[in-house]
C-alpha cells in the first residue's frame, strides 16, 4: 500500500553522528523534503516540532532513537543509525551507507509502518508522561540496595526481595531482559514480559513469580516496601529521569493504545 509522501520531517540528532547528519541533510534537500533539526537534548523543541512533521527522522544510535520516542505519538519514525560499526542499531532501517536512497523512498511514499508496541505506566494513579518502548524498571536507586516489593501478575500476587523488576515490550525484550535471563519476543506481538533481576531465595524467601510473558491485554503490578533511605525508583527506557516509588506506593505497567509507529521499507 502506498503510503503518505513525506514533504516535511524533524531530524532528532545526536551531535557525534561520524558525518552521517550532514548526508541525511543533503539527501533532504535534494528530494526538496522541508527539515528542522533539533539535538536530542532539546525536548522542549522536539515537543513543540513534532506535531507539525509528516515523520520524525532520528540519527543516531539506538538511545537516541529511545529518547525521541518519548516525544512522539502519531508521527511515523524513520531511524538512521549513525555507525552501525559504534551502535546496535536494532531499530535502524537505514544507515549512513543507504540513508540517500531511503529518503528517495519517504518522498516517493514508498515504505511501511512497523507498530511498535509501548507500555504505559503511572504511579499512585498519576501517569508517567513517557511510554516505554523497551521497558520499565522498578527498584532501588542503588543497584547494591535490595528492593523490597509485592509484584502481582494476573491472580498471581508475591512479596519479593531483588535487585528490581524490569517489565519490557516485544521489542525490550532484545535488549535489557534478554541479558537479564527473559527470552526474545517476535517484534509485533502484543505481549508483555516481565523478569525479576537477581531475586533473593533463602530460608524463609522461594520466589516464584520471577519471569514470564503475559498478554498485552494485562497488567502488571509492584507496590513498593522500599525503605526510604534506600529510595525506590521507576525509570522508563533507562533514561535519566527517574520518579519515585517509595514504600505504599502502587505502581501499574500496561500496554499503551497507541505503538511508536517505525517506518520500514
Amino acid at each position: 500500500m502506498k503510503m503518505k509522501k513525506i514533504r516535511k520531517v524533524l531530524v532528532v540528532y545526536y551531535t557525534r553522528n561520524y558525518g552521517t547528519l550532514a548526508k541525511v541533510k543533503k539527501a533532504l534537500q535534494k528530494n526538496k523534503i522541508t527539515a528542522s533539526y533539533v539535538k536530542r537534548e532539546n525536548e522542549s523543541a522536539i515537543k513543540r516540532l513534532v506535531g507539525k512533521a509528516d515523520a520524525v527522522i532520528v540519527v543516531g544510535g539506538d538511545g537516541t532513537l529511545l529518547r525521541a520516542s518519548h516525544f512522539v505519538e502519531h508521527t511515523p519514525v524513520l531511524h538512521v543509525s549513525s555507525s552501525i560499526k559504534m551502535n546496535e542499531a536494532f531499530f535502524s532501517r537505514a544507515t549512513d551507507k543507504d540513508a540517500g536512497r531511503k529518503i528517495v523512498l519517504l518522498a516517493k511514499g514508498r515504505y511501511r509502518i512497523i507498530p511498535l508496541m509501548r507500555l504505559e505506566a503511572s504511579i499512585n494513579g498519576k501517569r508517567i508522561p513517557y511510554k516505554a518502548l523497551n521497558e520499565v524498571y522498578a527498584g532501588s536507586k542503588e543497584p547494591y540496595h535490595v528492593a523490597r516489593y509485592t509484584l502481582a501478575v494476573g491472580n498471581r500476587r508475591e512479596e519479593q526481595k531483588s535487585s528490581g523488576v524490569l517489565i519490557a515490550t516485544p521489542a525490550g525484550s532484545y535488549a535489557w531482559v534478554r541479558s537479564a535471563g527473559g527470552k526474545k519476543l517476535p517484534l509485533t506481538v502484543r505481549k508483555i514480559e516481565y523478569v525479576v533481576r537477581e531475586p533473593y531465595a533463602g530460608r524463609l524467601a522461594k520466589p516464584k513469580l520471577t519471569k514470564g510473558v503475559v498478554s498485552g491485554n494485562q497488567s502488571i503490578t509492584a507496590v513498593s516496601k522500599i525503605w526510604e533511605k534506600h529510595r525506590g525508583i521507576v525509570v522508563i527506557d533507562s533514561y535519566k529521569k527517574n520518579f519515585d516509588f517509595s514504600n505504599g506506593d502502587k505502581l501499574l505497567v500496561k500496554a499503551a493504545k497507541q505503538p511508536l509507529n517505525l517506518i520500514g521499507f
